[in-house]
């Protein structure tokens, strides 16, 4: 996947992760924390490749 497109699902995860803790929800919140955590080491590891 490209990184501009893992970036784009990074931020739209983030966002996600804020409304489901606005809403109290805390295990929506945790899951789209770990989502964004695997998003963030698959851009991580293309920066390191490049």
């Amino acid at each position: 996947m490209r990184e501009q497109t893992l970036r784009m699902q990074l931020h739209f995860y983030q966002r996600m992760m804020m409304v489901a803790k606005t809403a109290g929800d805390l295990v929506a919140h945790e899951v789209y924390k770990q989502i964004t955590r695997r998003i963030t080491d698959e851009i991580r590891q293309k920066e390191k490749s490049a």
